[in-house]
């Protein structure tokens, strides 16, 4: 499975605008392709992001869709419309190496970089510390890992119905010594950086 991310910046001042007119295409979207693409603002971070996401079986899968959205006119010209509220930042494709679970009212995205010298020893880590911080949270921890863009980026994403239950999960991963031990081995896989963001669904 692969996951797509579209990040889209609004206007300063015209979130709510940009979050509207972006909620309503892409349900039109999802009306007329038959797709699932979420749509979500992010919250502790960059103030101003909506993130369009996409799971997809395949990349030709997504690819159809990428193909038949190009083609469909009224799509283009609706989406040219969001020039005054809002522009396109970024894309980026990741592989799912860990799917996480269904999708919930808040998500927490954690980024890191794993090493490339210990790029092999590292897929094995990043599978036994999400396996147990979902063993531990009782929500599945997904791991991605991107197809486009910094390829030795690694992100862990899991979701909660409150961002008090995030925060909750987050104490008890750090209050479990198993966890604790794990993660103090991280040194040896990943460079010393964790970034994390939260995002609320909005699609």
């Amino acid at each position: 499975m692969y996951i797509s991310a579209r990040k889209i910046t609004a206007t300063d001042g015209r979130m709510a605008d940009a979050t509207a007119f972006a909620a309503m295409v892409t349900e039109r979207i999802n009306e007329k392709f038959g797709t699932t693409l979420g749509l979500g603002t992010e919250i502790g971070g960059d103030p101003n992001a909506i993130w369009l996401n996409g799971r997809w079986e395949s990349l030709g899968e997504y690819q159809t869709f990428m193909e038949g959205y190009f083609a469909d006119q009224q799509l283009i010209t609706a989406t040219g419309i969001t020039d005054s509220v809002a522009s396109l930042s970024s894309d980026q494709i990741a592989r799912v190496h860990r799917a996480p679970g269904d999708r919930d009212a808040f998500a927490h995205v954690s980024t890191g970089r794993l090493l490339a010298t210990n790029f092999v020893g590292a897929m094995s880590f990043i599978t036994e510390i999400a396996d147990l911080a979902s063993e531990i949270s009782g929500r599945e921890v997904g791991v991605m890992l991107p197809v486009t863009g910094d390829r030795y980026e690694v992100k862990f994403v899991h979701f909660g119905s409150t961002l008090q239950e995030l925060q909750d999960i987050d104490e008890k991963l750090f209050a479990n010594e198993d966890y604790l031990g794990i993660f103090a081995r991280s040194s040896e896989f990943a460079e010393p950086q964790f970034d994390s963001i939260f995002l609320q669904r909005v699609l």
